[in-house]
């Protein structure tokens, strides 16, 4: 068994290997049930509170390692039954409280949200609080602490809070960017990106039709040093026509966007890269009136699949890549 960093990354490996397993012999469907049995076999939990919770996440996993919910515009999904074991954080009163006499939480608290005890110390009705933060502020001993989830606290845009109903993460698709960075905060793996490998698998298993892959140049560091050669080997022995490493997309990137540059630069303007579609997302959901200031050069990416595009019209292209925000 190859190394993974976490656990998480392990049983996100399980899931698409057994996926992509059936699916390359055709019987996904009849498999569907017998999958989770086989990432958790036995009567002993060793994720959660029974075996039956864990195939019940395994079963979710499944469903996003097929696509996940396609009426579901964002390529990052909640599992509702994972998401489960997080406080609900929110401003809470530590034992560092020292029941002084000013009060001056109670006194900033515009809702009326903080009451003490016999002993003096404060105490947060969450019916009332909204999350102001002004008792913190004002707390001479920083009494209290805001305990935020890791996946709202590692959302740079605040695109994430807790549902009211089911208590698990939200995703507000609005706002998010698709940078990926609450599927790594995640403990529980409860948020994840969903996977195209199931729609990859039945095009190369099609035999009329051309399949190219493109892949990120920092895959070979995921491989321990694997070289391109070696690798467009290894994608075309899975099945794929051809593969192409997305570097040579960058130099006609840079190249485009230096001409930009010129441009702009000549009428005392400024611009920023497109390279990177998290922070294309972030202005065009953020920061509008920049719009305008982002480079029209594509990515190296769609660069290359471009490329290849021309050399071999109506070929499917698959890039391959650790970008959250390129499924997008």
């Amino acid at each position: 068994m190859r190394k993974f960093d976490t656990k998480v990354q392990y049983l996100k490996y399980k899931v698409l290997r057994e996926v992509a397993r059936h699916a390359f012999e055709d019987r996904l469907a009849d498999a569907y049930i017998d999958i989770p049995y086989a990432i958790v076999p036995g009567n002993e939990p060793t994720m959660r509170c029974c075996v039956y919770k864990e195939r019940a996440i395994v079963n979710e996993r499944i469903h996003m390692a097929m696509g996940g919910f396609k009426e579901n515009p964002n390529v990052i999904e909640v599992i509702d039954i994972a998401c489960d074991e997080c406080p609900m954080g929110g401003y809470e009163v530590t034992e560092s409280c020292r029941g002084c006499l000013a009060h001056r939480c109670e006194d900033v608290c515009p809702r009326d949200a903080i009451t003490f005890d016999e002993h003096q110390r404060a105490h947060i009705d969450k019916e009332k609080c909204v999350n102001c933060g002004r008792c913190a502020k004002a707390c001479p001993y920083s009494a209290i602490i805001n305990k935020r989830r890791p996946c709202e606290i590692a959302c740079k845009v605040d695109a994430i809070s807790t549902s009211a109903e089911s208590k698990a993460a939200q995703i507000d698709n609005s706002k998010c960017i698709s940078c990926g960075n609450c599927t790594v905060a995640c403990p529980f793996s409860a948020i994840s990106d969903v996977s195209m490998i199931t729609d990859v698998i039945e095009a190369i298993r099609d035999e009329k039709q051309e399949v190219y892959a493109c892949f990120a140049p920092s895959i070979e560091g995921q491989f321990g040093g694997v070289s391109v050669g070696e690798m467009i080997k290894a994608l075309q022995r899975l099945g794929f026509d051809d593969a192409m490493e997305v570097s040579l997309g960058a130099d006609a990137t840079a190249y485009y966007e230096a001409q930009e540059v010129k441009e702009v630069a000549r009428e005392g303007g400024h611009m920023t890269t497109s390279c990177c579609p998290a922070f294309y997302n972030m202005v065009a959901k953020h920061y509008p009136a920049l719009l305008d200031k982002v480079s029209h050069t594509v990515s190296p990416m769609v660069a290359t699949a471009r490329f290849i595009k021309k050399k071999h019209p109506g070929a499917v292209v698959v890039f391959i890549g650790p970008c959250i925000a390129k499924k997008s």
